[in-house]
Protein backbone atom coordinates (compact mmCIF):
# COMPACT_ATOMS: atom_id res chain seq x y z
CA UNK A 1 0.00 0.00 0.00
CA UNK A 2 2.83 2.43 0.85
CA UNK A 3 4.38 1.85 -2.58
CA UNK A 4 1.18 2.69 -4.44
CA UNK A 5 0.23 5.58 -2.13
CA UNK A 6 3.54 7.27 -2.94
CA UNK A 7 3.17 7.15 -6.72
CA UNK A 8 4.57 3.67 -7.29
CA UNK A 9 3.50 1.90 -10.44
CA UNK A 10 3.05 -1.73 -11.42
CA UNK A 11 0.74 -4.48 -10.29
CA UNK A 12 0.64 -6.65 -7.17
CA UNK A 13 -0.45 -10.28 -7.65
CA UNK A 14 -0.71 -12.76 -4.77
CA UNK A 15 -2.48 -15.97 -3.78
CA UNK A 16 -3.27 -15.11 -0.16
CA UNK A 17 -5.69 -12.74 1.53
CA UNK A 18 -4.80 -9.04 1.64
CA UNK A 19 -6.17 -6.30 3.88
CA UNK A 20 -8.58 -3.48 2.96
CA UNK A 21 -5.67 -1.17 2.15
CA UNK A 22 -4.87 -3.29 -0.94
CA UNK A 23 -7.96 -5.28 -1.94
CA UNK A 24 -10.01 -2.42 -3.52
CA UNK A 25 -7.19 -1.25 -5.81
CA UNK A 26 -7.49 -1.98 -9.52
CA UNK A 27 -3.79 -2.85 -9.82
CA UNK A 28 -3.98 -5.53 -7.08
CA UNK A 29 -4.97 -9.02 -8.20
CA UNK A 30 -5.76 -11.55 -5.50
CA UNK A 31 -6.07 -15.20 -6.57
CA UNK A 32 -7.40 -18.06 -4.43
CA UNK A 33 -4.74 -20.38 -3.05
CA UNK A 34 -5.77 -23.65 -4.73
CA UNK A 35 -2.46 -25.41 -5.32
CA UNK A 36 -2.83 -27.90 -2.47
CA UNK A 37 -6.49 -28.59 -3.26
CA UNK A 38 -6.12 -30.04 -6.75
CA UNK A 39 -6.61 -33.77 -7.31
CA UNK A 40 -2.98 -34.09 -8.38
CA UNK A 41 -1.68 -32.32 -5.25
CA UNK A 42 -3.84 -34.44 -2.94
CA UNK A 43 -2.67 -37.65 -4.64
CA UNK A 44 0.96 -36.53 -4.35
CA UNK A 45 0.51 -35.64 -0.67
CA UNK A 46 -1.07 -39.02 0.06
CA UNK A 47 1.74 -40.85 -1.78
CA UNK A 48 4.37 -38.83 0.08
CA UNK A 49 2.76 -39.64 3.44
CA UNK A 50 2.66 -43.35 2.58
CA UNK A 51 6.29 -43.35 1.36
CA UNK A 52 7.46 -41.46 4.46
CA UNK A 53 5.67 -43.87 6.79
CA UNK A 54 7.01 -46.94 4.97
CA UNK A 55 10.54 -45.54 5.05
CA UNK A 56 10.30 -44.99 8.80
CA UNK A 57 8.92 -48.48 9.45
CA UNK A 58 11.48 -50.23 7.21
CA UNK A 59 14.60 -48.20 8.02
CA UNK A 60 13.96 -45.82 10.93
CA UNK A 61 14.53 -42.82 8.64
CA UNK A 62 12.55 -39.70 9.54
CA UNK A 63 11.80 -36.94 7.04
CA UNK A 64 9.27 -34.12 6.76
CA UNK A 65 8.24 -34.46 10.41
CA UNK A 66 6.84 -31.58 12.42
CA UNK A 67 8.00 -32.74 15.85
CA UNK A 68 10.82 -35.23 15.16
CA UNK A 69 14.30 -34.48 13.81
CA UNK A 70 15.12 -35.29 10.20
CA UNK A 71 17.24 -38.43 10.32
CA UNK A 72 18.76 -39.93 7.18
CA UNK A 73 20.48 -43.22 7.75
CA UNK A 74 23.17 -45.19 5.96
CA UNK A 75 22.09 -48.53 4.54
CA UNK A 76 21.70 -51.34 7.05
CA UNK A 77 23.37 -54.69 6.45
CA UNK A 78 21.17 -57.80 6.66
CA UNK A 79 23.42 -59.12 9.42
CA UNK A 80 22.74 -56.31 11.88
CA UNK A 81 19.80 -55.41 14.04
CA UNK A 82 18.69 -51.79 14.08
CA UNK A 83 17.55 -50.26 17.35
CA UNK A 84 15.56 -47.02 17.28
CA UNK A 85 15.40 -45.03 20.52
CA UNK A 86 13.28 -41.93 21.17
CA UNK A 87 14.43 -40.02 24.23
CA UNK A 88 14.45 -36.68 25.98
CA UNK A 89 16.99 -34.34 24.44
CA UNK A 90 19.21 -33.63 27.43
CA UNK A 91 22.89 -33.92 28.34
CA UNK A 92 24.13 -37.43 29.06
CA UNK A 93 21.30 -39.35 27.36
CA UNK A 94 23.40 -40.61 24.45
CA UNK A 95 26.10 -41.83 26.83
CA UNK A 96 23.55 -43.69 28.96
CA UNK A 97 21.98 -45.33 25.91
CA UNK A 98 25.29 -46.43 24.39
CA UNK A 99 26.55 -47.72 27.75
CA UNK A 100 23.74 -50.29 27.78
CA UNK A 101 25.26 -51.88 24.67
CA UNK A 102 28.83 -51.54 25.95
CA UNK A 103 28.01 -53.06 29.33
CA UNK A 104 26.20 -55.93 27.59
CA UNK A 105 29.26 -56.67 25.43
CA UNK A 106 27.57 -55.78 22.13
CA UNK A 107 29.46 -54.17 19.26
CA UNK A 108 27.86 -51.11 17.65
CA UNK A 109 28.33 -51.20 13.88
CA UNK A 110 27.01 -47.69 13.14
CA UNK A 111 24.96 -45.07 14.95
CA UNK A 112 23.29 -41.71 14.36
CA UNK A 113 21.94 -39.23 16.91
CA UNK A 114 19.67 -36.29 16.00
CA UNK A 115 17.46 -33.95 17.96
CA UNK A 116 14.71 -31.38 17.53
CA UNK A 117 13.60 -29.31 20.48
CA UNK A 118 12.99 -31.63 23.43
CA UNK A 119 13.09 -34.82 21.32
CA UNK A 120 16.22 -36.89 20.75
CA UNK A 121 16.26 -39.76 18.24
CA UNK A 122 18.96 -42.43 18.03
CA UNK A 123 19.32 -45.19 15.50
CA UNK A 124 21.90 -47.79 16.41
CA UNK A 125 22.97 -50.79 14.31
CA UNK A 126 24.31 -53.65 16.40
CA UNK A 127 25.66 -57.05 15.47
CA UNK A 128 22.83 -59.58 15.37
CA UNK A 129 23.77 -62.47 17.61
CA UNK A 130 22.95 -66.10 16.98
CA UNK A 131 23.45 -66.99 20.66
CA UNK A 132 23.65 -65.05 23.90
CA UNK A 133 26.61 -67.02 25.28
CA UNK A 134 29.16 -64.20 24.94
CA UNK A 135 27.05 -61.25 26.10
CA UNK A 136 25.65 -60.15 29.43
CA UNK A 137 21.92 -60.57 28.82
CA UNK A 138 19.70 -63.54 28.01
CA UNK A 139 17.42 -62.26 25.21
CA UNK A 140 16.69 -59.32 22.92
CA UNK A 141 13.68 -58.56 25.12
CA UNK A 142 15.94 -58.29 28.16
CA UNK A 143 18.22 -55.83 26.36
CA UNK A 144 15.26 -53.77 25.20
CA UNK A 145 13.83 -53.73 28.70
CA UNK A 146 17.11 -52.26 30.00
CA UNK A 147 17.11 -49.60 27.27
CA UNK A 148 13.47 -48.64 27.67
CA UNK A 149 13.77 -48.49 31.45
CA UNK A 150 16.39 -45.72 31.30
CA UNK A 151 15.17 -42.44 32.74
CA UNK A 152 14.49 -40.16 29.77
CA UNK A 153 13.88 -42.90 27.18
CA UNK A 154 10.40 -42.63 25.67
CA UNK A 155 10.28 -45.60 23.28
CA UNK A 156 12.41 -48.24 21.59
CA UNK A 157 11.96 -50.56 18.64
CA UNK A 158 13.89 -53.18 16.68
CA UNK A 159 14.21 -53.50 12.88
CA UNK A 160 15.87 -56.56 11.36
CA UNK A 161 15.86 -58.77 8.27
CA UNK A 162 16.51 -57.65 4.72
CA UNK A 163 15.73 -53.99 3.96
CA UNK A 164 13.11 -55.06 1.40
CA UNK A 165 11.28 -57.24 3.94
CA UNK A 166 12.22 -55.55 7.19
CA UNK A 167 10.64 -57.04 10.27
CA UNK A 168 9.66 -55.06 13.32
CA UNK A 169 9.72 -56.41 16.82
CA UNK A 170 9.71 -55.26 20.37
CA UNK A 171 8.12 -51.83 20.11
CA UNK A 172 8.02 -50.59 23.68
CA UNK A 173 7.24 -47.36 25.50
CA UNK A 174 8.26 -45.97 28.86
CA UNK A 175 5.19 -44.32 30.36
CA UNK A 176 5.60 -42.78 33.81
CA UNK A 177 8.52 -45.10 34.55
CA UNK A 178 6.62 -48.27 33.56
CA UNK A 179 7.73 -50.21 30.46
CA UNK A 180 4.92 -51.40 28.19
CA UNK A 181 5.13 -53.54 25.09
CA UNK A 182 7.66 -56.24 25.95
CA UNK A 183 5.59 -59.35 26.49
CA UNK A 184 8.24 -61.95 27.21
CA UNK A 185 10.34 -60.29 29.90
CA UNK A 186 9.11 -61.86 33.13
CA UNK A 187 5.58 -62.06 31.77
CA UNK A 188 5.50 -58.27 31.48
CA UNK A 189 2.42 -56.41 30.26
CA UNK A 190 1.59 -56.12 26.60
CA UNK A 191 1.27 -52.67 25.11
CA UNK A 192 -2.10 -51.08 25.89
CA UNK A 193 -3.62 -48.49 23.60
CA UNK A 194 -2.31 -44.98 23.99
CA UNK A 195 -5.83 -44.01 25.04
CA UNK A 196 -5.61 -46.41 27.97
CA UNK A 197 -2.22 -44.97 28.92
CA UNK A 198 -3.57 -41.42 28.83
CA UNK A 199 -6.55 -42.46 30.95
CA UNK A 200 -4.06 -43.39 33.66
CA UNK A 201 -2.48 -39.92 33.55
Amino acid sequence: AHHFDNGGSGRYVCDFAVGPELSPRSNVIVLPHLGASTDEAEENAAAMAADTTALYLQTGTIRDSVNFPTTTLPARLDTVQRVCVVNENRPGMLGEILSVFGNAGINIVQQINTSKGDVGYNVIDIERLSTFDDVHFKSWDALQFLLTSLDGVKSTRYIYGTPASAKHAGYAVNFKGQVYGIGSVGGGPTLPSFGELLDEA
